[in-house]
């Protein structure tokens, strides 16, 4: 079991840039009123944690916006729950210009403290190469099948493994590379991030041998608590490896910052 509490872990899983340590190549600004998080090279960032008072909400997008210009982010997601302030946040934030996309608004936000199965058969370690990692960055694209993601340039890819704070894990079937997800270690806990399985991968294991390699860093971190906020394709899969909804997560997002805007 996590060394952290119980009351940690419910935090921990809504907002796990509470809980990262400061590192080269990561913004991180974390308040009462919210936690914001960002990596060098990559084109996405994190507000979570959202407890603003009355009257606050026009500032804290301001301030967001002014702690993304000049980084590499192009799109923002801010992570709601129950737990945020104040009640009408997401009505606010929609009239301050942010976005919902209905497809990718609720997220199942997932704990799990107990050891998930091994999965046999089955190569699965850490992404060591800038091959491997512009291999698995090719992958997540194709798996996500998302028309607002573009295959990353060779250069992109380069610059973002260069700067990589957090380790990835693959795992290979015959050969192939198969699936690949990120693994964001904090102080509670490893938060899984970019978890994705090659379409003709999909049944035979490669997502759920990511989970347990995944899991074992943590034991070996000395934190066994992972984390996710799961999508409708992947939560039942990781229902099935123990994961428990604590949290439910409501994303909405913010393009403020493309073309420095």
């Amino acid at each position: 079991m996590s060394s952290a509490t119980a009351a940690e872990l419910v935090d921990f899983v809504e907002a796990f840039g509470r809980y990262l340590e400061p590192a080269e190549g990561r913004t991180l600004h974390v308040t009462e009123r919210f936690a914001f998080a960002h990596d060098h090279a990559h084109t996405w960032a994190n507000v979570e944690g959202i407890r603003l008072g009355d009257g606050e909400v026009g500032a804290a997008v301001r301030e967001v916006d002014e702690l993304v210009r000049g980084t590499t982010a192009k799109r923002i997601s801010w992570w709601l729950s129950e737990r945020s302030t104040p009640a009408d946040l997401e009505e606010q934030l929609l009239a301050h210009g942010l976005l919902r996309d209905d497809a990718d608004h609720l997220h199942a936000g997932m704990l799990l403290t107990s050891e998930p199965p091994a999965v046999e058969g089955i190569e699965v370690r850490r992404v060591t190469t800038l091959e491997e990692f512009a291999q698995m960055r090719r992958l997540s694209v194709e798996a996500f099948a998302d028309p607002r993601l573009e295959q990353p340039t060779d250069e992109e890819v380069a610059d973002e493994w260069a700067h990589t704070v957090d380790p990835s894990y693959a795992a290979w079937i015959d050969g192939r590379m198969a699936a690949a997800g990120r693994a964001t270690f904090t102080r509670a806990g490893v938060y899984l991030t970019g978890g994705s399985t090659a379409p003709w991968a999909r049944g035979r294991g490669a997502y759920r041998a990511i989970v347990r390699a995944r899991w074992d860093a943590a034991v070996a971190a000395g934190t066994p608590a992972l984390a996710v906020g799961a999508g409708p394709m992947s939560r039942p899969i990781l229902e099935r490896l123990g994961f428990e909804q604590v949290v439910q997560l409501r994303r909405l997002e913010s393009v403020r910052s493309v073309d420095g805007g």
